[in-house]
């Protein structure tokens, strides 16, 4: 155990879990960042400030041709904030369950309950990561081609991208890993008992 504790204090495997632990949490923030950036612009002449140009409309909405309402009332930027707010809580629990496998690896627990329950809140951070996905879609598009129409009808998109592929396997993955690791944790344990 002493050449496994050993291993994980290295400064290349410390400055590893910091890199995680730091790039996790800002990714996380500057995307939701800038996914409530995109409804102060949405209907902005010239985008927001003249800095953020009109591309600031969701991909969803652009993939089925979707043009973005030449004005929104505040009532319904707040909509779409609620609606950045579904994956944001999926993505933000993902985070945290991986801000806590990199404070256990920097305290020197590789294998142990901690890292287990970590690798399955982030497989299920990111199963539910699809999940709200496929709801955003469905809002985002909703709400926009509403909109565009003067509230005349509208139209609800849902698709497959490679986002949701990638988010669905990744998060299987984890769940797996998960399980392996619990199963390593309970044959140390027996080896233990017997020592």
């Amino acid at each position: 155990m002493t050449a496994l504790g050993s291993s994980v204090q290295t400064p290349s495997f410390r400055r590893l879990a910091w890199g995680l632990l730091a790039a996790s949490w800002v990714c996380a923030l500057v995307s939701f960042g800038i996914s409530l950036a995109r409804w102060a612009a949405i209907g902005q002449e010239g985008g927001w400030g003249g800095w953020m140009p009109l591309t600031v409309v969701p991909a969803q909405a652009l993939l089925v041709g979707l043009t973005p309402p030449q004005s929104m009332d505040m009532p319904w930027r707040w909509v779409g904030v609620g609606l950045e707010c579904i994956p944001a809580l999926a993505m933000f629990y993902a985070v945290r369950c991986v801000h806590q496998i990199c404070r256990a690896f920097l305290a020197g627990e590789v294998f142990g309950p901690v890292v287990v329950r970590g690798f399955r809140g982030v497989g299920w951070g990111f199963l539910a990561m699809f999940l709200t996905s496929l709801l955003y879609q469905m809002g985002v598009t909703a709400l926009l081609s509403w909109l565009a129409s003067g509230q005349n009808g509208g139209l609800i998109v849902l698709g497959l991208g490679s986002f949701e592929v990638s988010v669905l396997v990744v998060g299987l993955m984890m769940l797996l890993l998960a399980h392996v690791l619990a199963e390593g944790c309970r044959l140390q344990a027996e080896a233990n008992a017997f020592v």
